[in-house]
């Protein structure tokens, strides 16, 4: 028979190894978790910063969109006669609290040089929703006008129809 004390070494060398093993395995562990948050919060400033340059770019072509927007639509409807009508009186109040929205969301949206270094994923992830809040209120500004440009566009294809008519 076996020594038992032979035994009881290999029971205390492997129950050290397992604890040992063990230790390594949480150390490890913990290691990974902290990297992987890094990766999550270096994500998070990407998407920031992508998202932000879109809504800086998105903004600009905006405040372009509305100018001309205004200009086709005065253009318009002066050539429809219906310059001062109560249509363009709608018009014009509607451009006025539309350029207000718009220097408001100026005033919303960060400079595209801002350091988020500092921020957590908690708070990378907040800035991250209040700038979709100011696309979604650009993107909706955007839409109105390129509906307005459109109806423009109509009226002119029927002043032009309407002067071949004419012309005949």
């Amino acid at each position: 028979m076996a020594d038992p004390h032979w035994t009881s070494y290999v029971g205390m060398v492997t129950g050290i190894l397992g604890a040992v093993t063990g230790i390594a395995g949480a150390i490890l562990g913990c290691m990974s978790y902290k990297k992987s948050n890094q990766i999550k919060a270096l994500d998070l400033r990407i998407e920031l910063k992508r998202a932000l340059a879109n809504t800086v770019y998105d903004f600009k072509k905006l405040n372009d969109q509305m100018t001309q927007g205004n200009k086709s639509r005065i253009a318009v409807s002066s050539a429809i006669g219906a310059f001062r009508s109560g249509m363009m009186e709608k018009w014009k109040k509607e451009f006025e609290n539309d350029q207000e929205t718009s220097y408001e969301l100026s005033k919303e949206i960060p400079d595209e040089n801002t350091d988020y270094d500092t921020l957590n994923t908690k708070g990378l992830e907040t800035e991250l929703i209040k700038l979709h809040r100011i696309q979604r209120r650009i993107q909706t500004l955007t839409e109105k006008y390129d509906a307005a440009m459109e109806w423009d566009n109509e009226q002119r294809k029927h002043l032009r129809e309407d002067r071949i008519e004419r012309a005949k």
